[in-house]
């Protein structure tokens, strides 16, 4: 029986990963960096998700329904404050 390796895209930027949850993309969790002082949001991988993130950084016109925006975000603090 093999078992697939799933993939993951990190990344530490706040709202690129609200704008990504905003979309549709599947949060998997959070890691520790090496900072200590920033963690990194990580996603499931997909074609789809490598869209968003060009859209997000290089579309100036980039579209998200406000009300999943803000729910995003603080979806990403509460993980943020949450104990360790």
């Amino acid at each position: 029986m093999s078992i697939k390796k799933q993939e993951t895209y990190s990344t530490t930027s706040f709202y690129l990963g609200a704008f990504l949850i905003a979309r549709g993309a599947q949060l998997i969790g959070l890691n520790q960096t090496g900072d200590f002082t920033r963690r990194d949001f990580v996603f499931e991988d997909s074609p789809a998700r490598e869209k968003l993130v060009n859209e997000y950084n290089f579309n100036q016109e980039a579209e998200v329904n406000v009300r999943d925006f803000v729910s995003a975000i603080r979806q990403l603090k509460s993980l943020l404050h949450e104990p360790k």
